[in-house]
């Protein structure tokens, strides 16, 4: 994508000035450049939360925006932030885009269905630069192979080889030979290898009863926001702390049958779990 990209931190600290007088008010735009600024800015303004009468560290920013002629990219009055601590919510995350990039701008929501296990909500949005016909780069194709069932994957071509041999006795063309065994292939590896998604959770201790019970914690979350309940955040407690000692036992098991069942270079892996991040640092040589 064709377009400057500014990443800046900012963020209100103990200074006297607030952080978007001191950083953001020295970033200059010119009108040919397409940026997009996304951050927990801290700011609350009617312009995104209908709900705010007393706007809180919003001078700078807005003058800011205005004088750019930025747009906001969030839908108004959809809350960002949710302190599980404080059971409050507002609207901190903000995304705002210059004039000629606000149109590339598409599908702005809150994703329910992922929680970071932290206040703020997961936010996506599209970036639309120009219409091409995109196919899948089988070269970046990334695959778990730590996960892969090789027996499966074994016993299914084997079933599957007269039938193969059949096919390709009927074939005449070399080239369409090779495109039929590519297919079967391709199609085995879909049903027995997928590809790695990475995420927080890609870990080889990661299981189906994680996945499920990170998936209740998320709903009792979204049930808590709309009713806001002692019950409902009660439940969310209870699951929370269930939800981690969960990972706690399964990590410690998948360890101790790491170290069981250890072979050979294996050994260097698990060095390199055990040792330690940090050394003592050694005295200087002082001549007498």
């Amino acid at each position: 994508m064709n377009f400057k990209r500014y990443f800046i931190k900012l963020y209100a600290d103990d200074e006297q000035l607030y952080t978007i007088e001191r950083e953001l008010a020295k970033v200059m735009l010119n009108s040919e450049q397409k940026v997009i600024i996304i951050e927990d800015f801290n700011a609350h303004h009617s312009w995104w939360n209908a709900k705010i009468s007393n706007f809180i560290r919003t001078k700078a920013l807005i003058n800011w925006v205005n004088l750019h002629k930025c747009n906001l990219i969030n839908t108004s009055d959809i809350n960002t932030y949710y302190s599980y601590l404080s059971q409050s919510s507002s609207i901190l995350d903000l995304a705002f885009a210059s004039k000629n990039m606000r149109n590339h701008i598409k599908n702005w929501h809150i994703d329910e269905n992922a929680d970071t296990e932290f206040d703020h909500e997961v936010i996506l949005f599209t970036i639309v630069m120009k219409k091409v016909k995109l196919i899948e780069n089988s070269l970046n194709a990334s695959y778990n192979l730590q996960k892969v069932n090789w027996k499966d994957f074994d016993e299914h071509l084997q079933k599957a080889k007269d039938k193969m041999i059949v096919k390709m006795q009927r074939i005449t063309s070399l080239e369409a030979k090779v495109i039929y065994l590519t297919e079967c292939i391709k199609n085995t590896v879909k049903l027995f290898i997928f590809k790695q998604r990475i995420c927080a959770k890609s870990k080889l201790w990661w299981n189906n009863e994680l996945i499920e019970m990170q998936k209740t914690l998320s709903s009792k979350k979204r049930i808590w926001k709309r009713c806001r309940n002692d019950d409902a955040w009660a439940e969310i407690v209870q699951m929370q702390n269930s939800y981690h000692d969960a990972i706690k036992l399964i990590k410690n098991q998948f360890w101790i049958n790491f170290l069981n069942n250890v072979e050979e270079k294996e050994v260097f892996q698990t060095y390199k779990f055990t040792k330690s991040r940090l050394i003592e640092k050694l005295f200087l040589i002082q001549n007498s």
